[in-house]
């Protein structure tokens, strides 16, 4: 993946979160035609909305439930003493 893939490709997950192109449009107060030119790398997104959209994604990443399932790296794991 290079570089300057990644302002669009947080866009298109963003769409995703907000539910289509019109409601990201709103949220990043951006019009839905210059979002999709955007979108398809007609155009280059901005910088401060690829800060708001990245502002979106971490919103919306820290209010969901954390998963379950397979443990933290962070969190050891182990349990007993090492021998």
């Amino acid at each position: 993946m290079k570089n300057s893939d990644v302002p669009m490709m947080t866009l298109r997950r963003a769409v995703q979160l907000c539910n289509g192109v019109d409601a990201l449009s709103d949220a990043l107060n951006v019009s839905t035609d210059r979002l999709e030119k955007m979108l398809a790398g007609e155009e280059e997104v901005p910088l401060a909305t690829f800060t708001q959209a990245v502002g979106l994604l971490l919103e919306a990443t820290t209010t969901r439930s954390p998963k379950r399932g397979k443990p933290d790296s962070n969190e050891g794991g182990r349990k007993g003493p090492r021998h």
